[in-house]
Formats: structure tokens, C-alpha cells, sequence
């Protein structure tokens, strides 16, 4: 199967609930306490993620081309979004993949 992955190569900077629009808090309301500080949310093509809430691309039944991020988030069996910390942890360079 072939992956074409799209990114811009843009670090995006990560915010914290606390940061966030209200109507887009309420589709985080299981971040509490402490965690609502740190910065683990980021705006991607008009809708936001939870860079804590994705799953390790470089696990066992992950094509090789996807071990190269440091999450996912599959929106479907062939396409999802990619999420690479970069070396200060308070930006990631996200991207989406189909295949």
C-alpha cells in the first residue's frame, strides 16, 4: 500500500486548555486538574487535537513510512493525522496521511 503523506513542515505551537477558545474546551472535558496547563493542544485545519490522545506511530503494525512520527490519529482505515514533537516539546509539526 502507498502513503502519501502532506505537511507544510510548520512547527505549531502546543497550548493548554486553559489557551483554548471556550467552545473548543468543551471537547476536552476530561483534562482536569493540573494537565489543563500544559501545553498539549494544537489547531489543525480548523479542528483541534490532543497531541496526548494519540497513539505511538512507531508500534508493531505501523508501515515504516509512519514510524517516522511521533503520533497518529486515524480519522479512517486510510487516512488520518501525524504528529511530530519538535526538539523543545512545545511544538509539533503536524501533517495528514492517506493512502
Amino acid at each position: 500500500m502507498t502513503y502519501t503523506i502532506k505537511t507544510n513542515g510548520k512547527p505549531r505551537e502546543l497550548l493548554s486548555l486553559c489557551e483554548l477558545p471556550d467552545d473548543a474546551r468543551t471537547w476536552f472535558d476530561y483534562v482536569t486538574g493540573e494537565d489543563s496547563y500544559s501545553p498539549r493542544f494544537v489547531q489543525y485545519r480548523g479542528e483541534w487535537y490532543d497531541v496526548n490522545d494519540s497513539q505511538y506511530a512507531g508500534g508493531i503494525g505501523f508501515p515504516d513510512v509512519l514510524k517516522q512520527w511521533d503520533g497518529i490519529v486515524t480519522e479512517s482505515y486510510f487516512s488520518g493525522v501525524l504528529f511530530k514533537f519538535t526538539d523543545d516539546y512545545e511544538h509539533v509539526i503536524v501533517a495528514r496521511y492517506y493512502c
